[in-house]
């Protein structure tokens, strides 16, 4: 007779996790009463991958030809769901987590769900009050509804508006309101680092005001950060501050955004100055959009004054399955160091450099 060895849980892979999650998600909304409250539970994701070729990669000047994950939104996969608690009052949550299509690894290996790991309850009637990694006032009010291309990789994202490091906030508390005639607002709050020995280490505040009505909307935020603390440095006493005044218009096959921002403080998350960005989006047909691009950063503590342009178009064979090619050009005036890519550690020209990037990719959701 053939034995069969029941593996301990600690040896299951993700996805095999994953696989028994769904099944009992599945299982149990099924067994459920349709009179009980009732359950969702959604999987989703992004496959991106794109071959691209940058200019002036590093201090010889010399260009690069690569296979790239996330050439124009990163590659992502996640779980959400929530449950009918009665009443009006819903739970939610999210995880989710970034890899490298073009070589399957985990993007950021010291923090598997490195996008988002969300819990919340929501309401029709206060609103929703979600904790954990959340994404800033930054990220949700410039990605979700105002840049034309949701901040992608080689686009206007970076310049810096929104800094790399603020995309996502841990130790976070959000409270998001209803829309009350047009109006919104979000408040959001971290405990930072969570340091003894320096209190404000990381901390992170952010506020944001809304008003929409019909194609048009507009908001405001404004979003203090405090540096971080290591026994070798700290930075907790410093503070990064910016304010952004942002609108988008969409009439029918076009899109119109505009935005303005201030960055002042001593942390230098990005240089402080003000920065002026936006672009105009068309869609000829249901198949075809181009998007094109551009912002100005003036520095004010330096003549750094880096401009950015970006062009891209979108072939969509279906609602899920996307071709798409790009073409970004950033000039670096005044000693400025920006790059083409939107990423940590991303291989910037030197100083006063420009650098150009193109590249050809497909892109699915699922």
């Amino acid at each position: 007779m053939k034995k069969f060895r029941v593996l301990p849980f600690c040896s299951l892979t993700p996805l095999a996790l994953l696989a028994l999650a769904t099944f009992a998600s599945s299982a149990q909304a099924q067994s459920q009463p349709s009179s009980q409250p009732s359950s969702q539970l959604t999987l989703y994701g992004n496959i991106d991958t794109a071959v691209l070729w940058s200019s002036n990669t590093n201090a010889q000047g010399q260009s690069l030809t690569s296979v790239g994950s996330g050439g124009y939104q990163l590659s992502v996969w996640g779980l959400m769901g929530q449950e009918d608690l009665g009443g009006g009052l819903k739970a939610f949550f999210r995880l989710e987590n970034s890899f490298n299509a073009d070589t399957g690894a985990v993007s950021l290996s010291s923090s598997f769900f490195n996008r988002f790991a969300v819990l919340g309850l929501r309401s029709d009637d206060w609103g929703a009050v979600s904790l954990g990694r959340l994404g800033s006032i930054g990220f949700d009010y410039t990605v979700l509804g105002y840049d034309l291309t949701n901040l992608d990789t080689y686009g206007i994202a970076a310049l810096g508006a929104v800094p790399f490091v603020n995309l996502k906030i841990n130790n976070a508390v959000k409270y998001e309101t209803p829309r009350l005639g047009g109006v919104r607002a979000t408040l959001m709050t971290s405990t930072g680092q969570e340091a003894a020995e320096a209190s404000s280490a990381g901390r992170y505040t952010g506020l944001a005001i809304e008003y929409a009505s019909g194609a048009f909307k507009t908001r405001l935020t404004h979003e203090v950060t405090h540096g971080s603390y290591a026994t070798t440095l700290d930075q907790s006493g410093l503070q990064d501050k910016r304010s952004t005044l942002a609108a988008r218009y969409d009439l029918g096959s076009y899109a119109f955004y505009g935005e303005a921002a201030w960055i002042t403080g001593d942390l230098h998350l990005t240089p402080r100055g003000r920065l002026l960005q936006g672009g105009v989006s068309w869609r000829p047909s249901p198949s075809w959009t181009l998007i094109g691009e551009a912002g100005v950063y003036d520095y004010s503590d330096s003549d750094g004054r880096p401009t950015l342009s970006h062009l891209v178009a979108q072939y969509h064979f279906s609602k899920r399955t996307m071709l798409y090619a790009f073409g970004t050009y950033v000039d670096n005036h005044g000693g400025s160091r920006v790059s083409t890519l939107f990423a940590a550690g991303a291989a910037a020209p030197v100083a006063g450099q420009s650098q150009s990037t193109v590249g050809l990719g497909l892109a699915h959701r699922f």
